[in-house]
């Protein structure tokens, strides 16, 4: 009887030592599972940011996709202290002069004034299909640059508010886009 008992002994502890294993390949398993889900959510985070950073390249290198994203992070920042100290400029009463000139067809008018080399455009006028882009080429085509705009249409009515940084506050600049403006 003995032996018998032995036999089973070893039955049962051969059978606890391969659920044992089991119970570790299913551990092994779940770790790689783990692995295998984290490297994916990591690999479509970078696909993410490859995507959404504009100066990278579709197959660029994960080392690439980091050092891309620092720069443009830095990029935004500067761009966004810039945009503070503008705001901040805009709430100092310096204003040099404002002026309200009605357009050509007398459907229109543009407000202007001027803070240093920051104008501010107020553009009203009869709603038509190809404006807003024939203004914008008045601003590039005399070298200013756009920082902010606002359009609303109501009733037909265009209102274009727009934000520009004009050739050190150049007077003859500001009143050339003004005489385009109106004459569109």
């Amino acid at each position: 009887m003995n032996t018998h008992m032995e036999v089973y002994t070893n039955k049962n502890n051969t059978e606890m030592s391969n659920r044992k294993r089991g119970a570790t390949a299913t551990k092994s398993e779940e770790t790689l599972n783990t692995e295998r889900e984290r490297r994916k959510k990591l690999n479509q985070m970078f696909t993410h940011l490859n995507t959404t950073v504009p100066t990278l390249l579709p197959n660029a290198t994960k080392e690439a996709i980091i050092t891309e994203t620092i720069e443009y992070i830095k990029e935004l920042e500067k761009k966004k202290k810039m945009l503070e100290d503008l705001k901040e400029l805009i709430k100092i009463p310096v204003i040099q002069g404002s002026l309200l000139i009605p357009c050509r067809n007398r459907n229109c008018s543009v407000s202007v004034t001027v803070s240093n080399n920051v104008a501010f455009f107020g553009i009203e006028s009869v709603a038509k299909p190809g404006l807003i882009t024939l203004i914008l080429k008045v601003f590039f085509n005399n070298q200013s640059e756009i920082l902010a705009a606002n359009v609303s249409v109501n009733d037909g009515i265009l209102i274009l508010a727009i934000t520009a940084l004009v050739q050190s506050g150049n007077s003859a600049t500001i009143e050339k886009i003004k005489r385009e403006i109106m004459s569109l």
